[in-house]
């Protein structure tokens, strides 16, 4: 899978920032937070497509939550 890109064709590069470079804690709070969602994600019986929502769900609601984004 490819990086995401914005309209503008400009993509996250988080990793790859340098100590000067770099955006601060933010850029750590960032990675941490969507560590964190890949664990959400993993967290349901794989036999079980109500559990497999569930995790779906919990994910997205935590992701809209950290960075703050309305429907």
């Amino acid at each position: 899978m490819d990086k995401y890109k914005n309209k503008d064709g400009i993509e996250l590069n988080i990793g790859g920032m340098t100590e000067v470079g770099r955006i601060g804690s933010g850029a750590d709070l960032t990675q941490e937070v969507v560590r964190e969602a890949i664990k959400i994600l993993n967290m349901y019986d794989r036999s079980c497509k109500i559990s497999m929502g569930m995790a779906i769900g919990n994910c997205k609601k935590f992701l809209k939550e950290n960075f703050d984004i309305n429907d």
